[in-house]
């Protein structure tokens, strides 16, 4: 099972814990699971096998339609990869922002959240914009779009 060492497990998603044990069942210990869905999150699991947290933020299409919404300059864009980081229009503008933004607070958490356990995490990535964000990151993070898919099964496989 899961040993979930948090102030309330019983508020853990369970999309966090089952990304976690799937995690758990392929990769070293310690461990960070990012998410990237409708929130962005990074699960935490320690060199023994605990889970011990994480961060929750919003996610890419959270952002953007924040940004469209709230600035009425700002039409909604295609998140496909900017060509440079400085944007010379708009869209690019947002696309930088929303890209290497995302990708630069992964980065960020990943350092900051390393200094906070013992070892060196494997970092693995799921979720539908993980491929869009992942690749622009400077840290080696292992990109598995079935890792929710794996834990699920590894949970059924351990109840039946």
């Amino acid at each position: 099972g899961l040993d979930i060492k948090i102030d309330n497990p019983a508020q853990l998603g369970s999309d966090l814990a089952v990304g976690a044990v799937a995690a758990m069942a392929l990769y070293p210990h310690p461990l960070m699971v990012i998410d990237m869905g409708t929130a962005t999150t990074i699960c935490v699991v320690d060199k023994d096998g605990i889970y011990r947290g994480g961060i929750i933020a919003p996610g890419v299409k959270v952002s953007m339609e924040s940004l469209t919404k709230n600035a009425a300059q700002l039409q909604s864009i295609g998140l496909y990869p900017p060509k440079k980081a400085i944007g010379t229009n708009t869209a690019d503008c947002m696309r930088s922002g929303l890209v290497f933004g995302n990708a630069a607070m992964l980065d960020g958490l990943i350092d900051r959240m390393a200094q906070e356990i013992e070892g060196t995490p494997t970092v693995i990535a799921t979720g539908g914009l993980a491929s869009s964000i992942i690749p622009y990151c400077s840290h080696d993070i292992i990109l598995n779009n079935e890792l929710l898919l794996i834990g699920l099964r590894i949970i059924y496989d351990k109840n039946t």
